[in-house]
């Protein structure tokens, strides 16, 4: 069974350089990126769909061309608390105690009001291991921070986290086969 991750496309947060809203949509920007995802897709067959509940990855799915999906909202991108809708450089200006603790232990910091990276490795990887008993090749539309977080479902050492960068419009894929996980592709564009 396949695993295929997608990326959201490129979202007027991502532009406006902000923690993105659960209403935050595309940008017209990033059409073009999608356009090249849903040929890239053509050689997967994919039996299920699934998205968050952020609109953005739901409007991704769409201009995929998949009307019909699921959502979970264990997909759904790391929940930043009081810090949505804010500017990044104004949170880094505001919050410096926060920045400072996240330093220091950047896997068990909460975001004020929201979660930790721990938390959303534990929450993707819930979802995984119940598409893994479902055994059906699906197609998931999710967010950067949650995708990356999926990786950390097969590599174990969390220092690899700044390894990785996902572009908006990115697919990553995951080959399981008889209980082995294999990181197949990151970043496909």
């Amino acid at each position: 069974m396949k695993v295929i991750l997608v990326r959201h496309g490129l979202s007027e947060a991502n532009i406006g350089r902000y923690y993105s809203l659960d209403d935050t949509i595309l940008h017209k920007g990033g059409y073009s990126v999608l356009d090249k995802t849903r040929k890239n897709l053509e050689k997967y067959d994919i039996d299920h769909v699934y998205t968050s509940n952020l609109l953005r990855s739901q409007q991704t799915a769409e201009k995929l061309g998949y009307k019909d999906y699921t959502i979970d909202t264990r997909l759904n991108e790391l929940d930043f608390g009081n810090f949505k809708g804010k500017l990044f450089e104004d949170m880094r200006k505001e919050e410096v105690q926060f920045f400072k603790e996240k330093e220091k232990d950047v896997f068990n910091v909460k975001y004020p009001g929201g979660e930790s990276r721990i938390d959303i490795i534990k929450r993707t990887s819930e979802f995984l291991d119940e598409l893994v008993e479902k055994d059906e090749n699906a197609l998931c539309v999710s967010h950067g921070i949650a995708i990356k977080s999926t990786l950390f479902w097969i590599l174990k050492d969390l220092d690899d986290w700044d390894s990785f960068w996902l572009e908006n419009g990115s697919i990553t894929v995951f080959n399981i086969n008889n209980g082995k996980k294999l990181i197949e592709a990151i970043n496909i564009l």
